[in-house]
């Protein structure tokens, strides 16, 4: 069976491309933050630029909104304001709003964020000078990678269905059934009523769900390899400082010398 996480970051590439997702949603994750990658993919959590007194700066955020996904149009909702009744749905009193959620298809997402913040580092050709020092120096592996943006979210939600003919039936909170319902109110404002066929579901406040990360090109890091050996530690230390064209080049075009890899497949089944 397809993961819940795989089927949730393979929806949300088509809108945040190669930003990797928080699994669990409840991690918080934060600009500056360093983690470690093995060999067969698992990522923890190794420390922060700052404990490694490698320096950078941090934006301040910047709003961006909402954010609502419901698969390409394949989640049918359908609202019930307080104080109505409505044969769709069971398990909420009339005096309680809801929504109901129907997934047309098995491997239905539905996903909404709000309040979202963004903040990253500025200066990536100061990070990629200083990832280009330590790795000379022997103190920055080549599995490490940097967490160099960040969005936060007040509210989110994520439900996905792991069955044909999957449904949810929320209770929203009270002060959201005075007006409009919209699909943003979904996110953090509602719990779970009734399910059926849903792999997972959070609902919840103060989620980090999105971040992007840097590594070094394995292709550079093949280049330096070639022409200067590996790394040692200590060797820029000791009268053998780091060549210039490898700082050139990274204040030039830091693209060159970092890259962000695609988020690993995740964990087992969290759900």
């Amino acid at each position: 069976m397809v993961q819940p996480f795989v089927r949730y970051r393979d929806a949300m590439r088509t809108a945040w491309g190669d930003w990797w997702l928080a699994w669990p949603l409840l991690q918080q994750v934060a600009v500056g933050d360093v983690l470690q990658q093995d060999s067969g993919g698992a990522v923890r959590p190794a420390g922060t630029l700052t404990g490694r007194r490698i320096p950078y700066e941090e934006t301040t955020p910047r709003a961006r909104g909402e954010f609502v996904f419901d698969a390409g149009g394949a989640v049918d909702v359908r609202f019930k304001a307080s104080g109505t009744t409505d044969p769709l749905f069971s398990a909420l009193a009339e005096a309680e709003a809801g929504a109901l959620l129907r997934f047309g298809r098995e491997n239905g997402v539905f996903v909404a964020y709000r309040g979202l913040t963004e903040t990253g580092t500025p200066d990536a050709r100061a990070l990629a000078a200083s990832l280009v020092s330590r790795y000379w120096q022997g103190s920055w592996d080549p599995e490490l990678l940097a967490v160099t943006q960040v969005v936060r979210a007040d509210t989110a939600a994520v439900l996905v269905a792991t069955g044909a003919e999957a449904a949810v039936e929320l209770r929203l909170a009270t002060s959201l059934g005075a007006g409009p319902l919209q699909l943003a109110d979904l996110a953090g404002g509602a719990e779970v009523a009734r399910s059926r066929h849903l792999g997972f579901q959070w609902i919840g406040e103060h989620a980090t769900p999105l971040f992007r990360v840097v590594r070094l090109r394995p292709k550079w890091l093949g280049g330096v390899r070639a022409e200067f050996g590996p790394a040692q530690p200590g060797r820029g230390l000791d009268g053998e400082p780091v060549p210039e064209v490898l700082l050139e080049e990274a204040l030039a075009d830091p693209s060159a010398v970092l890259e962000t890899p695609p988020q690993p497949a995740g964990p087992e089944d969290a759900s």
